[in-house]
């Protein structure tokens, strides 16, 4: 059965993104609350966010170059749907515009054989998958994939969680209906039977126990670690090691007491700043690899201090150029999805 229960079993089948052949976000109160103050005020005054047409064709060559090296590597590789022009559409609560399937990792989770188009948290990603529909769609009918859509969710200002991520929240004890599902699958870390959560709001509370609803023999771990996706932070290299954004000094104590004896990997800080409006961090980004197995990781060429740090401690590095990851909000892990991979349903910490 095709499965992915990991973020480092050996890779069979992934996605990767593709940019439209424009750059441009519909930048509303979701995604000011997404991207907090990354942006200057006048982004939003505007609600609109944009990048040169230049930029996005270098970003569609880099992620070509992506899915050719993973294909060098044995692995099959499907694409979304490029945008071409810009697509408008209303739901019952809000409008917006439409943006392109390019950090595949961010909206759907595939745990098991169930892929899940997770509730978003921004509105322009609402319809985003509509440039997977022909990939879910042939992994639902010909590889007995199940094919899960989240239920609806309203993103109007009365409904979102608008207080800053680190707020103290009792989970246990609050107006559930009073708040929208909204959670990014790029929330989740995969562990075979432990999945640590990263949560930050009553929306992705909301989102978690929908997800979870699926799982009832899977162990989850709340933790509010990052007020962005954990793949910025936090990335699970191999049973017994974690790569960790050097900003988080104080990951261990943030994590479940069974993940506490694992090795944590810190690589230096970068001393290069990305200037201008940005939607990630250079840490964030450079963290952001991707596992082809347990000893092997696709990692950005400009990525120094984490290539150097996973070379000492004996892993194999394929580099690519992903330049401005910064600016497209995604890394080479966000820039994929993986479908397939050989790995099992087990405690990795035993």
């Amino acid at each position: 059965m095709n499965s992915s229960y990991t973020s480092f079993g050996k890779l069979k089948s992934v996605i990767v993104g593709n940019e439209s052949k424009f750059k441009k976000a519909y930048a509303d109160i979701t995604f000011k609350q997404f991207y907090k103050e990354a942006l200057k005020q006048e982004i939003y005054d505007q609600c609109k966010y944009e990048l040169t047409y230049e930029l996005s064709v270098l970003r569609n060559q880099q992620l070509d170059n992506l899915a050719t090296t993973l294909e060098s590597q044995g692995i099959e590789v499907f694409r979304p749907e490029i945008m071409t022009k810009l697509i408008k559409f209303t739901t019952p609560e809000f409008e917006s515009e439409l943006s392109p399937a390019n950090n595949v990792r961010d909206v759907s989770l595939v745990y098991g054989n169930k892929i899940i188009e997770t509730p978003p948290f921004v509105r322009n990603r609402y319809f985003e998958n509509k440039n997977l529909i022909p990939v879910y769609n042939k992994l639902f009918l010909e590889r007995d994939y199940q094919w899960i859509r989240f239920p609806h969710n309203e993103l109007i200002e009365t409904k979102m969680d608008l207080s800053p991520w680190n707020t103290v929240r009792d989970y246990n004890n609050f107006n559930k209906m009073s708040y929208t599902p909204a959670i990014d699958g790029a929330q989740f870390l995969r562990i075979g039977k432990d999945v640590i959560v990263n949560i930050n709001s009553y929306n992705h509370y909301l989102g978690y126990l929908w997800v979870k609803s699926f799982y009832p023999e899977t162990n989850f771990h709340i933790v509010n670690i990052a007020d962005n996706h954990i793949d910025g932070a936090l990335i699970c290299l191999r049973p017994g090691t974690f790569l960790v954004n050097p900003k988080y000094k104080n990951m261990k104590e943030l994590l479940p007491e069974k993940f506490k004896n694992w090795e944590y990997l810190y690589p230096l800080e970068t001393d290069r700043k990305t200037k201008g409006q940005v939607l990630a961090s250079d840490e964030g980004m450079d963290i952001n690899i991707l596992s082809i197995s347990p000893n092997t990781v696709i990692s950005n060429k400009k990525a120094y201090n984490v290539n150097d740090i996973l070379s000492k401690n004996k892993f194999d590095i394929i580099e690519i150029e992903l330049d401005h990851c910064e600016l497209f909000g995604g890394g080479v892990h966000c820039s994929t999805l993986d479908l397939d991979r050989d790995d099992e349903y087990i405690d990795y910490t035993k």
